[in-house]
C-alpha cells in the first residue's frame, strides 16, 4: 500500500500476540503505541500508516487483549497495545492486559520506546501518569502525544500543553500535539519522532 507520509513506504499487519512466547523472533526495532480506550489510538495509527481501517477499532472498548504487530518498511514493527482504563472491563481482562503488556515492555530489548497517546481535552489522571513513570522507571523512553487537537482552539491548545507539561516528569520531552482526524501535526511527528527510530538499526 502507499503510506501517508514519505519515509513510510510499506506497512502490513503481521500478527496478534496473546502470549509472550508468540512474540516475533526476528529482533527488528519496535515502537509501541499505548493509550486509554477511546483516546483515538487506532485512528492515529491508521493516519500514520496511511490506511483508514488497517488498525481495527473494537466495538467493545477495553476488551482487546492482544499485542498487534505491523511491519513497517520490512525493517521495523509498530506494536498496538491494548487500550487501558475502560471502567467496565472485567477484572480478569485488566489482569490479562497488565500481565501481557508489562511482560512485553519489561523484556523486549529491541523496543525503541512507547508513544503514549492522550486526549488533549482531558486532564491526565493517575493511570496516565503512572504509565509514563513506570516506563521511565524501567528505562523505556516514553513519547507523549496529545491527540484530538481539532477539538480545541489554538489558545486552549497552548493552555492544555502547559498544564499537562507541568504534570509530566522532567525527563519527558515536550508533548506532540496532533489530530488523527484532520492530520494536524501528524506529518511532523512521523518525520521527527517515528522515522528516526525505525531507520536506526
Amino acid at each position: 500500500m502507499t503510506a501517508a507520509y514519505p519515509g513510510i513506504k510499506r506497512v502490513e499487519f503481521v500478527k496478534s500476540v496473546y502470549a509472550l512466547k508468540d512474540l516475533p523472533q526476528d529482533e527488528l526495532p519496535e515502537i509501541a503505541f499505548a493509550g486509554r480506550s477511546n483516546v483515538g489510538k487506532s485512528s492515529l495509527l491508521n493516519a500514520i500508516m496511511g490506511r483508514k481501517k488497517l488498525v481495527k477499532v473494537s466495538s467493545r472498548p477495553g476488551f482487546t487483549q492482544s499485542l498487534n504487530f505491523f511491519l513497517v518498511n520490512d525493517s521495523a514493527y509498530f506494536v498496538d497495545l491494548p487500550g487501558y482504563g475502560y471502567a467496565k472491563a472485567p477484572r480478569r481482562v485488566v489482569k490479562s492486559w497488565q500481565a501481557l503488556v508489562e511482560g512485553y515492555l519489561s523484556s523486549r530489548r529491541n523496543l525503541r520506546g512507547v508513544v503514549c497517546i492522550f486526549d488533549i481535552r482531558r486532564n491526565l489522571d493517575d493511570l496516565d501518569l503512572n504509565l509514563v513513570k513506570w516506563l521511565l522507571y524501567t528505562k523505556i523512553r516514553p513519547w507523549v502525544v496529545l491527540n484530538k487537537a481539532d477539538k480545541l482552539s489554538t489558545n486552549k491548545i497552548h493552555t492544555k500543553v502547559r498544564q499537562i507539561g507541568i504534570l509530566l516528569p522532567h525527563e519527558v520531552s515536550e508533548p506532540w500535539v496532533v489530530s488523527a482526524r484532520t492530520g494536524k501535526g501528524v506529518k511532523e511527528m512521523v518525520q521527527s519522532l517515528i522515522l528516526p527510530q525505525i531507520e536506526r538499526q
